[in-house]
C-alpha cells in the first residue's frame, strides 16, 4: 500500500453493523476517481458486530483501515483517532449514516484547493427532528460567542482538512474533545460548501445526554466566559441585595416601617442559593477538568489496527 496517498476518509464507527457495508459500496466508486486513499473505520467499541464487519472489509479490500478502541469514548474521540492513523494529503470525515453524501467529497476537495485549510459540507436544509434542529442552532449560537470563525459557529462533522491541519490537531491530549474548537484554534483559513443532506437510513445514534455533552464542552473547553458571567451575575445580585438593604433602612428611619414578607424572603434565599450552587457546579466543571488533564489521561485509547494483512495490537 502506498505511503504517499491522495486521500483518507475517517469514519468513527459505533453500532453501525446495518450501515458499513452501504458506506464501503457509496465511497468506493469517489474514493477511486481521486487516486490512492484509504479508508479508516475506527470501531467505538461498538456493542453489536460491527468490528467483525470492520475486519470483513479490511480482509477484502487492502485500502481498509480498521481501527479498535478499548472502549467507548465519544464520536469526536473516535474521529482523532483515526486522523491520527491517517496518511494522506487530504483528510475527510463523516458519519457512518450516509447522511453525509460521499459523491460531495470531490466538490469539497476543490474548494480546499483554491486555497483553504479547512472545508466544511454544509447541509442546506438538516434532516432531523424539531429537537434536533433546534439543538443545532443552540449549538451554533455558543460557537458564534466562543470561536474566531468565518463561518459563524456554522459546523459539521462532514469535513476536509489539509495534512498539516491534522498533523496540529492531533497533538491535543485533552480527555475532553471538540474537533471544530480545534480546527478554529489551528486556523482561520476555513470555508463552507452547502450539500445535500440526506435522512439518516438507520437512524442516528445521539441521544439528549451526547448532545448536551458536546454543548458543555464547547463551552468549558475554549472559553472562560461562563466564569466571567458568573462573576458578573454575582456583582448584579451584589448590587440588588445593597439596593435592598438601603430601602429597609430608609424605610425604618424615615416612615417607622418594619420589612414583611416572608414568602418573598424565602424565595429570594432560594433564587440566590440555587444560583450559588449552580456557579459553584460551573466552577467544579472546570476544576474538576483540570484535574483530569492533570492526570494525562488519554482522549482514546486504541487497542489494535488491522491494515490488510497485518494486524497491530
Amino acid at each position: 500500500m502506498t505511503e504517499n496517498l491522495r486521500l483518507s476518509v475517517v469514519v468513527p464507527v459505533y453500532n453501525g453493523e446495518r450501515m458499513l457495508r452501504s458506506l464501503y459500496q457509496a465511497l468506493m466508486p469517489v474514493c477511486e476517481g481521486m487516486g490512492s486513499f484509504e479508508l479508516i473505520l475506527v470501531d467505538d467499541c461498538s456493542s453489536d458486530t460491527s468490528r467483525r464487519v470492520i475486519q470483513e472489509l479490511v480482509d477484502r479490500d487492502p485500502r481498509v483501515v480498521g481501527v479498535m478502541l478499548s472502549r467507548n469514548f465519544g464520536q469526536h474521540n473516535a474521529t482523532l483517532a483515526g486522523m491520527k492513523e491517517s496518511r494522506g494529503e487530504w483528510v475527510v470525515t463523516l458519519d457512518q449514516d450516509l447522511q453525509n453524501p460521499p459523491e460531495e467529497i470531490p466538490r469539497l476537495v476543490e474548494m480546499l484547493e483554491t486555497g483553504y485549510d479547512v472545508v466544511y459540507g454544509l447541509p442546506k436544509q438538516r434532516a432531523h427532528n424539531r429537537f434536533r434542529n433546534l439543538s443545532s442552532e443552540f449549538s451554533k449560537w455558543i460557537s458564534r460567542q466562543i470561536l474566531s470563525t468565518g463561518l459563524k459557529g456554522n459546523f459539521s462533522s462532514y469535513r476536509v482538512m489539509r495534512r498539516w491541519v491534522v498533523q496540529e490537531v492531533v497533538h491535543y491530549r485533552s480527555r475532553y474533545l471538540f474537533l471544530d474548537g480545534l480546527i478554529s484554534w489551528t486556523t482561520a483559513n476555513v470555508g463552507g460548501l452547502e450539500v445535500l443532506n440526506a435522512p439518516p437510513i438507520y437512524g442516528s445514534q445521539y441521544n439528549l445526554f451526547r448532545l448536551i455533552q458536546h454543548g458543555v464542552n464547547l463551552l468549558v473547553n475554549f472559553s472562560i466566559r461562563p466564569l466571567q458571567f458568573a462573576t458578573f451575575a454575582g456583582f448584579c445580585f451584589a448590587f440588588m441585595g445593597l439596593l435592598g438593604a438601603f430601602w429597609i433602612i430608609a424605610a425604618r428611619l424615615i416612615y417607622g416601617t418594619a420589612a414583611q414578607g416572608w414568602t418573598s424572603l424565602i424565595v429570594t434565599v432560594l433564587v440566590m442559593g440555587g444560583t450559588q450552587l449552580m456557579f459553584l457546579g460551573l466552577i467544579g466543571e472546570y476544576v474538576g477538568r483540570i484535574l483530569m488533564n492533570t492526570n494525562q489521561s488519554p482522549p482514546y485509547i486504541v487497542r489494535e489496527i488491522h491494515r490488510g494483512d497485518r494486524h497491530d495490537a
